[in-house]
């Protein structure tokens, strides 16, 4: 009927509304780029509620909604039985979409009640927040728990064993959506700080140090609102760690390459705190636009590399067709047996991890919220001094975190046993060699890689002294009868 389709059509521009999967630290102040002042707190009024969701034409409110196909074809393909893929971690990648509905609603309840940013609302984007932080969690230590343990996720295996780590989130979930629409009407304050700024600095202790600390801007995020913001990408980057690690788990590579696909959204998540960084500033609203943009680039990604995993693992594209039964009959059995991998993975421990996470998390928090009041004029800059400084560090952690991957990627590299080669293969290149070497006169036939080179550019020196040795076992010249 009008109502059922009314419904639907408001779930589906909530979830399409917002970013996903991505460790941002401030998705709701992207609905605030341009103002909308049809808004409402009734939830009734579906018109307001679809014109807040577009976002009146904005570019970075087009590109949110685009970020949605890739995403949900992510959660597809990572679910897909062959993966053997941790159940929690699944549902943690799915607690996503409730994340962004949230966002979603509490926007709405910011415009209509303080006709603000829900970015500036600090209690209610801390609330918001807490979602994201709960769907990295599960993610990252849902296969932190699978590598501790060394076995991979049973084949067959269903959701049930994630029954209690389900009720907690929708607990959560409940809580966030009814302070937003209760807050209000218990008088709590645009500025009020979330969880009412547990752990702050006393002002008199600010007001009394000797350090020449700035005042801070009405928006300025809260300590527990930092912690929420931070906590989110340490957790994502926790959760790369572990996917990377998968591989050796599994015994399959593809995993690898999820960690690189993840690597665009991480960098859509440093986009939002260097937004907060700079106290939401409306000069430096670009950030907004490549966030929304990286995001985008991240689901895509992810999809992809999801898909290349999956296909390594038995998946076939008339899996799609629901009337193929040949597809059915080829998908992975709960009889597979378990990749090699004999041990558990070092290092993905979930205690040690939890404390350097709340460690990290406390000292980032602490650290920018209270040190940025020493930068003087920095956390105020715009122009083009904003604009550079904002790109750089939007891209320069990531690019830290690539580097990362990549010198472990060569670590490994160099670590792994070298498959031997076909003899065949082998006796073409000594005949190669042998032929070089005929060409040469008489006094020039000496195994120094550099005559060898110059007679034949195909082959590197380090090639051609192994392909002479071979050649000439006893490591003399081969004579050009040889």
């Amino acid at each position: 009927g009008i109502a059922g389709r009314c419904v639907m059509r408001l779930l589906a521009t909530a979830i399409a509304a917002r970013p996903l999967l991505v460790p941002r630290a401030a998705p709701a102040a992207l609905l605030d780029v341009e103002a909308v002042a049809s808004v409402h707190t009734s939830l009734g009024d579906l018109s307001s509620t679809l014109a807040f969701a577009d976002q009146a034409g904005n570019l970075a409110g087009a590109l949110f909604p685009l970020s949605l196909p890739p995403y949900l074809l992510f959660l597809y393909f990572l679910g897909y039985e062959g993966n053997r893929c941790p159940k929690t971690a699944q549902f943690g990648a799915q607690f996503l979409l409730l994340f962004v509905v949230s966002t979603v609603l509490t926007g709405i309840v910011t415009k209509g009640t303080y006709s603000s940013s829900l970015a500036d609302v600090d209690w209610l984007h801390g609330g918001a927040e807490a979602l994201l932080t709960t769907s990295n969690l599960f993610l990252g230590f849902g296969l932190a728990g699978a590598l501790s343990s060394g076995k991979m996720e049973p084949a067959g295996a269903g959701m049930e064993g994630t029954r209690p780590q389900r009720y907690a989130a929708l607990a959560l979930a409940v809580t966030v959506f009814g302070s937003a629409f209760a807050g209000p009407q218990l008088g709590v304050e645009a500025h009020s700080p979330f969880l009412f700024g547990a752990g702050a600095l006393p002002a008199d202790l600010l007001a009394a140090s000797p350090l020449p600390l700035h005042a801070e801007p009405a928006n300025a995020l809260s300590i527990p609102t930092w912690a929420i913001h931070f906590s989110s990408v340490f957790e994502y980057l926790f959760a790369m760690g572990m996917v990377w690690q998968m591989a050796a788990l599994s015994g399959n590579e593809r995993w690898k390459g999820l960690t690189w696909g993840m690597l665009p959204l991480h960098a859509s998540g440093v986009a939002a705190c260097t937004y907060h960084f700079f106290y939401n500033s409306p000069d430096l609203s670009f950030l907004v636009l490549l966030q929304a943009a990286l995001t985008l680039a991240g689901n895509t990604t992810c999809a992809v590399a999801a898909a290349r995993l999956a296909s390594s693992n038995g998946w076939m594209p008339s899996m799609l067709n629901p009337f193929d039964q040949s597809s059915a009959a080829a998908s992975p059995s709960a009889a597979a047996s378990d990749p090699p991998a004999a041990a558990a993975i070092s290092g993905a421990a979930a205690a040690p991890n939890a404390a350097k996470l709340v460690v990290l998390t406390a000292l980032a928090s602490y650290g920018v919220k209270y040190g940025e009041l020493l930068l003087g004029p920095v956390p105020y800059l715009s122009g083009v001094e904003g604009a550079v400084a904002g790109v750089l560090l939007c891209f320069g952690f990531p690019a830290l975190t690539a580097a990362r991957f990549r010198k472990l990627s060569a670590q490994e590299a160099k670590r792994a046993p070298r498959e031997p080669r076909d003899p065949a293969e082998i006796e073409i290149e000594v005949r190669g060699a042998r032929s070089c070497l005929r060409r040469l006169p008489p006094q020039r036939r000496t195994p120094p890689a550099a005559s060898h080179r110059a007679c034949c550019p195909t082959h590197s020196s380090g090639q051609h002294v192994a392909l002479v040795h071979q050649a000439t076992p006893s490591g003399g010249v081969p004579s050009p009868s040889a």
